[in-house]
């Protein structure tokens, strides 16, 4: 059960940067959908799947 701790909490540090990079990230994919970026090039550049491009660069909010 110790052996959890160590790795477990550097997750848990890892998933919150995650999350505070894709708060920043989310209106750039937003605004580089407007302008017609295409999804796969996107995706190649932040590393999200095109699945999640297209739920970003939606304008519908319920869709997020």
């Amino acid at each position: 059960m110790r052996e959890l701790l160590g790795p477990g909490e550097q997750r848990l540090r890892l998933v919150a940067e995650l999350e505070r990079v894709d708060a920043v990230l989310r209106p750039l994919v937003a605004q580089a959908v407007d302008v017609g970026v295409p999804y796969r090039r996107i995706a190649e550049l932040t590393s999200i799947s095109r699945a999640t491009v297209a739920r970003w660069g939606t304008t519908d909010p319920a869709s997020t």
